[in-house]
């Protein structure tokens, strides 16, 4: 080789590694930028960069550089809290163990129909970093277990409190229920207003644009229902305030509002299904029956007639029971057996069905005059008809004003963590 050649190809070696030493420079700095200080500990460009990933897979949100720039605001604020959360944990002695975090992991899986221990494999074909959702999965588990113990012993609910609740449900009958996912953003101060407006707004967009539901609530609602996707489960429409009651009373099926500022901040509602209390399909009327024949000559005359109506007329004054009525049916020679059995109501011909539908059980019926002679029925049993509330049990209904208490006490108590933070935001 020539000197020349040596001269260019030393110089080619030189300037391929001063790239690469720019290259692991420039990537260095990209990890190592500051995206927010709280109190003292780091959020990185790394971490930022890594939970977006994260949210774009999970939500399915479009992967652009708008997309990107339009959910990063949020997705930090979301990273500020919870290393808020896991500071107050590890302040009051909270841990989260291995097998903590397994379990957890293990439920994703299950969940996206994964096999056990693929969901990191699953995460690296996505470009999206394990670390971020161990992070997450850490903090949420930290969390849990802190309100668990610091906040659940202080909230309590009377037996009162559930009668209370049992009685209103009993009289909603035909009223209107709607089953209700949510995405609460809080607003926390007044300077902090217009930016959680945007950001609910860009959430509404990218919903609209396609994007889960579920997931978004699950990565950025401040709710206690983002554990479950947002899910309130049935709300009366009385649990509603005016201003929800009138945008959710003229919503469709699977509809979604837009931001709806409330007190607590800003509120995205879908609107699921939608029921009548107790307006179900009641069941069919079935009449347990016995009978009582007496038997006519069809060419009988009138006062013949009139005779054995009468005869039916003195069994149904004296039969008290069932057991009374089969007696008499012996002893006035009814030659048909008493038991007619079971029926449903529609089955019934017309006429045996006009005469018996409003008596009660354990009554009897007027005699009816049949072309061979007269009936005379009683209802021993009667079933169905009647659609009844079916009342949640109260075990229910303690788990429910518990946890609505228990998600108010933590967004305050999380309140109170940000307004005692020192937060230094850097992008």
């Amino acid at each position: 080789m020539t000197m020349a050649n040596t001269l260019r190809a030393l110089a080619a070696a030189l300037l391929l590694s001063a790239a690469m030493t720019v290259a692991t420079s420039v990537k260095s700095q990209t990890v190592q930028r500051i995206s927010a200080i709280v109190n003292d500990e780091l959020i990185t460009a790394y971490d930022l960069e890594s939970r977006i990933r994260l949210v774009i897979f999970s939500t399915r949100l479009s992967n652009t550089v708008d997309t990107r720039r339009r959910i990063s605001s949020q997705v930090l604020r979301t990273l500020i809290d919870e290393r808020l959360q896991m500071q107050e944990a590890k302040r009051r002695n909270i841990s989260v163990s291995r097998r903590d975090l397994q379990r957890a992991m293990e439920t994703i899986e299950k969940q996206n129909r994964l096999p056990k221990g693929g969901l990191e494999s699953f995460l690296q074909q996505n470009g999206v970093p394990l670390e971020s959702i161990n992070e997450q999965l850490r903090t949420g588990i930290a969390w849990s277990k802190l309100i668990r113990r610091r906040l659940r012993p202080r909230i309590t609910v009377g037996e009162d409190e559930i009668d209370e609740s049992l009685e209103r449900i009993r009289s909603r009958q035909g009223q209107t229920e709607y089953r209700l996912s949510e995405i609460l953003l809080t607003v926390d101060s007044p300077d902090q207003e217009a930016n959680i407006r945007r950001t609910a707004e860009r959430i509404a967009d990218q919903l609209a644009k396609g994007a889960r539901f579920t997931a978004i609530a699950r990565q950025f609602s401040q709710s206690a229902t983002a554990a479950v996707g947002g899910d309130l489960g049935w709300q009366h429409e009385t649990e509603l305030n005016d201003t929800l009651r009138e945008v959710v009373g003229q919503m469709g099926k699977g509809s979604m509002t837009s931001p709806i500022k409330t007190v607590a901040g800003y509120r995205i509602l879908l609107l699921r299904d939608t029921r009548k209390i107790a307006q179900r399909e009641a069941k069919p009327v079935t009449l347990d029956l016995r009978q009582i024949f007496l038997p006519l000559p069809r060419q009988s005359p009138a006062s013949d007639i009139e005779g054995q109506i009468d005869l039916a007329r003195i069994v149904r004054d004296t039969a008290s029971s069932c057991t009374d009525f089969s007696q008499l049916a012996k002893e006035v020679g009814s030659p048909r057996p008493p038991s007619l059995g079971k029926f449903a109501l529609k089955d019934l011909s017309p006429a045996i069905r006009n005469v018996v539908k409003d008596v009660k059980a354990g009554k009897i019926s007027d005699p009816v005059k049949m072309p061979d002679g007269v009936l005379v029925l009683m209802v021993c049993g009667r079933e169905g008809g009647t659609s009844v509330i079916k009342l949640p049990e109260r075990d229910d209904i303690a788990d429910r004003l518990m946890s609505e208490r228990l998600a108010l006490s933590a967004r305050r108590y999380m309140r109170d963590i940000r307004l005692a933070a020192v937060i230094d935001v850097r992008v």
